[in-house]
């Protein structure tokens, strides 16, 4: 059989010039021709561009030979799916991406990297981290959260000789049991104390009375001169018990005063009987003071002169009694 050339024209299928523009059912209709045998046999279909099989329910299998593979620059799936280069995309408009597995299976991703959209409403793709949200944390056998453990019914910290602190947010307090704690300390050995509503405050520590009132202070005399130990409104006690200690350190002379006072409707007050004990060790002739009593600008004065050069210091409780 003679040598002969295969010329495919630049126009299709006019068999002249030098430029491969043929259809491929064009190559087939030659190799027949030259080699008595065809390139593809009946069911492989070459019409235009397309490949397509030709016997019922055939699979069109494409297979790289040995270690080779098949390589395709843009493939389209179902009119839809297009894979180029490393993405994979829809060609419909507006169309979604849906990965989903067979029965039990899941999709597993290694890494990803998502610019936007949502899942399950957590909006994704923000410039910072947004504060999540739940509706239910469950943790079956304890949460730890940063230094805190919450296991069972007990909330406890992790760090050793950690305190435990509840606070609010600005003006805010902590409530615990439906009882509101105060927003700030008191002041040295006081006490919370109910308002009967629930909200706890600091209060001193007093007895509960009905008809008096009980308090303690404490007052420094220098000299002779006549000084006001303690007063208290006359229009609303009647009267007052006084226990009253009496220190001269410097000379160690200690008494223990017992005075009661009373006042009438008249502008006068009077101590009505006091008690002295001595607490030193050396006998004295006379007491630390003298004490008088008198009202002025409505309120009982208890009043002392000392007798002793040196500075006393009073330190009394006082039960008073109301009108």
């Amino acid at each position: 059989m003679a040598q002969q050339t295969l010329n495919v024209g630049s126009n299709a299928n006019d068999g002249t010039g030098d430029t491969l523009r043929a259809a491929m059912q064009k190559v087939n209709t030659m190799f027949t021709e030259v080699y008595a045998s065809s390139l593809f046999n009946d069911s492989i279909s070459l019409v235009g561009n397309n490949i397509t099989a030709t016997r019922s329910n055939d699979n069109l299998v494409i297979r790289p030979s040995g270690t080779g593979t098949v390589a395709i620059d843009k493939l389209v799936v179902d009119s839809n799916i297009q894979l180029t280069d490393n993405i994979i995309s829809t060609t419909n408009s507006n169309s979604n991406l849906k990965l989903s597995a067979s029965g039990t299976g899941s999709i597993e991703i290694a890494k990803v990297d998502i610019n936007g959209g949502a899942i399950d409403g957590t909006v994704i793709g923000g410039s910072t981290p947004a504060a999540a949200t739940f509706t239910t944390v469950t943790a079956n056998t304890q949460a730890v959260i940063d230094g805190v453990t919450i296991k069972d019914n007990e909330v406890t910290t992790n760090a050793s000789d950690a305190n435990l602190e509840l606070s609010g947010n600005g003006t805010g307090t902590v409530k615990i049991a439906g009882f509101t704690m105060p927003a700030s300390d008191g002041t040295a050995n006081q006490y919370l104390k109910t308002d009967g509503s629930g909200n706890l405050g600091f209060a001193t520590a007093t007895a509960t009375l009905t008809h008096g009132h009980i308090s303690d202070n404490t007052a420094t005399v220098s000299a002779s001169t006549v000084t006001t130990i303690d007063t208290f409104a006359s229009t609303t006690y009647r009267s007052a018990k006084y226990f009253i200690s009496i220190s001269d350190a410097i000379n160690g002379r200690y008494e223990i005063v017992e005075a009661n006072v009373i006042h009438g409707p008249s502008a006068d007050s009077t101590i009505e009987a006091y008690l002295i004990v001595y607490g030193s060790t050396t006998s004295h002739s006379a007491p630390l003071c003298t004490f008088t009593a008198d009202i002025d600008d409505g309120n009982v004065r208890l009043r002392a002169t000392i007798n002793t050069p040196n500075q006393c210091i009073f330190k009394f409780q006082r039960s008073t009694i109301v009108l």
